[in-house]
């Protein structure tokens, strides 16, 4: 079976990874990887040499020419050009199916050229709900152009079905970045610190904060955190940059701003999933609004501090403290996370074995054009 994978950021091929390495070293598949979107921005530390160091073929790339204008008509125009992309890699490279993951713009774009091009989509993380984020309605139109869902939680399946997909085509497999944790070699603390030119810290924090792209008060909301974390000047801080969303210029421009004024911080635009596990072993909280706080840091039995309504109704563990993204708010759940005891935490996003269940799934399709066809299956009265 041949199958198109996209990927359009750091973030989405973080979690596709696993899957696409089983799918490339099974004899079955014959994998045809697409880079486009975030992947393909230069940059200090480009996500697009991290797929090609791992052996991927990436000679595939759709520029949707991305750049520092990140206004919505600007990520409109880009949208218009992975759809036409894809769409001619779909019919030169003629796939049996799509694989895509999330929430993101791009994605949505990749999906819109599938149906187009009668092109079955398998889909990972439908269901979720980030009530915060335009990306709940994009996860949501991607899962109702797909005919394959491979979901992370029983509550996500659920929703799924509630959208009149079938529930035979549904299957709960949680989620891949778990996979990636048990498989990702383990980097020492210490080397982290050398690699970030930081001295070893009595307390420290990873900081993420994404655009919550519904808020009109974005940099508002930014600016909050930062007064937050001067209240903390002795942890030293590990910052990292945001997703290509609208206003992630203006994210990025002040952390890098905040980094450079003081010692114990740096800003790093991608730490890659090595040095980001081993950051989440080593800090004693992450902070912020990124899906990685409620996906992988409670596996490292690490609090985390959830600002905003970016992850609002997302699945989390009993380790995530959710707060509202202002100032005084943000520092009483840095000083609450700081005292909890997060020893035990049951993550509820699996066992990290997603990505062999996904393509124990994918094995069993003897003929993926069936696919196409759906019935919207009603909801029993």
């Amino acid at each position: 079976m041949k199958i198109l994978v996209v990927t359009g950021s750091r973030a989405d091929w973080g979690l596709l990874a696993p899957v696409a390495t089983l799918l490339r070293d099974d004899p079955k598949f014959q994998l045809i990887l697409a880079v486009t979107g975030q992947h393909l921005v230069p940059g200090p530390q480009d996500s697009l040499s991290v797929i090609t160091k791992s052996g991927f073929d990436t000679s595939i790339q759709i520029d949707m020419k991305l750049s520092f204008d990140d206004a919505p008509e600007a990520l409109a125009a880009a949208m218009g050009r992975a759809t036409a992309g894809l769409g001619a890699i779909a019919q030169k490279t003629n796939p049996d199916m799509m694989l895509v993951l999330g929430d993101r713009y791009e994605i949505l774009a990749a999906v819109s050229a599938a149906l187009l091009c009668k092109l079955p989509v398998a889909h990972l993380c439908g269901g979720d709900v980030t009530e915060g984020a335009i990306d709940d309605s994009i996860r949501h139109a991607i899962s109702k152009m797909a005919s394959l869902h491979f979901v992370t939680t029983i509550e996500a399946a659920q929703r799924v079905a509630q959208m009149g997909e079938c529930p035979n085509n549904i299957y709960t497999v949680g989620s891949t970045g778990l996979d990636n944790i048990r498989e990702t070699p383990a980097l020492e603390s210490g080397k982290l610190w050398g690699d970030l030119q930081l001295a070893v810290p009595k307390q420290s924090f990873l900081v993420t904060f994404h655009p919550a792209t519904l808020s009109s008060d974005v940099a508002t909301q930014c600016d909050a955190l930062i007064d937050a974390l001067h209240a903390f000047p002795d942890a030293t801080l590990i910052i990292t940059g945001s997703n290509a969303d609208p206003d992630a210029r203006t994210i990025d421009k002040k952390m890098q701003r905040f980094a450079a004024q003081r010692d114990n911080a740096v800003f790093c635009t991608s730490l890659g999933s090595q040095r980001y596990y081993a950051a989440l072993r080593s800090v004693n909280v992450v902070i912020g609004n990124s899906s990685s706080g409620l996906y992988e840091a409670p596996s490292f039995d690490l609090p985390t501090v959830n600002i905003g309504d970016r992850q609002a109704r997302r699945t989390r563990a009993s380790s995530v403290i959710d707060c509202k993204a202002d100032r005084e708010s943000i520092v009483a759940a840095i000083q609450q996370s700081l005292t909890r005891d997060c020893q035990g935490t049951v993550n509820p996003y699996g066992d990290g074995h997603a990505a062999r269940r996904i393509v124990d799934v994918l094995s069993c399709q003897s003929d993926p054009a069936e696919l196409i066809r759906k019935s919207f299956v009603d909801i029993a009265q």
